[in-house]
């Protein structure tokens, strides 16, 4: 039986090593940029008129999911995560008007999806400042998620965040670093950071697919996220 798919809206970020970079905030033991390195060319001696490219990038590189153990020690991570997480139903969030800078709240997130949230869905939150990825005020521009949003999105089963804008932002006051994150992880809600052209999207509920690779010991996977309309 075939799907009735009439449209795929790529909703991932572009991962180009001539544009393409990411912070790297304290802790790392080394600044790991996104490069593709060229292992063989086509004309190499012996090499069966192949070309072959390597990838050094951080598994958190552009579009990505992040499994529990990202924030959690001990904590899940891709290979334990079921598929059925990345692939399903999923409500669009247009927060737009909290930009730049508003605060995520509860309220916000229940006047936006929550005459149409159910228990399993997947949230995605539309800003669109992702359009403007890495720009000198993309970071300031973002909003930023308040604990009774996180609480809210935990009361109400979601069992995936995404973001189309920076997902570190804490709130003012907040307990610890990144605690918005923190706190959906410990809860065992998969994020889906570095989303990107959601305002493409026309229906408020979509079919998601994320698929991670099948990484084993990991705590975050690439994806190539689309919507399914």
């Amino acid at each position: 039986m075939s799907l009735s798919i009439t449209k795929i809206i790529d909703i991932s970020l572009e991962l180009d090593d001539s544009k393409f970079t990411m912070r790297t905030p304290p802790g790392f033991k080394k600044d790991l940029q996104f490069q593709l390195e060229v292992l063989k060319e086509h004309d190499a001696p012996e090499g069966a008129g192949q070309i072959v490219r390597g990838v050094h990038m951080r598994l958190h590189a552009g579009s990505h999911i992040d499994a529990p153990e990202h924030n959690v020690r001990g904590g899940k991570q891709v290979q334990d995560l079921p598929l059925e997480t990345f692939v399903g139903d999923a409500v669009i969030a247009d927060l737009r008007h909290l930009v730049p800078g508003g605060a995520v709240t509860a309220a916000a997130l229940d006047n936006a999806v929550g005459a149409v949230i159910r228990r399993g869905d997947r949230l995605l939150m539309r800003t669109d400042v992702n359009k403007t990825y890495m720009r000198d005020d993309w970071m300031k521009r973002a909003p930023y998620l308040t604990a009774d949003a996180t609480r809210w999105c935990i009361e109400e089963g979601v069992v995936l965040v995404g973001y189309d804008f920076y997902h570190g932002v804490d709130e003012p006051g907040a307990p610890r670093v990144f605690n918005a994150s923190r706190t959906l992880s410990e809860a065992g809600i998969v994020t889906l950071p570095y989303l990107n052209n959601l305002d493409r999207i026309e229906a408020q509920r979509v079919t998601l697919v994320a698929l991670p690779l099948k990484l084993v010991g990991a705590e975050a996977s690439p994806v190539r996220a689309v919507i399914l309309a």
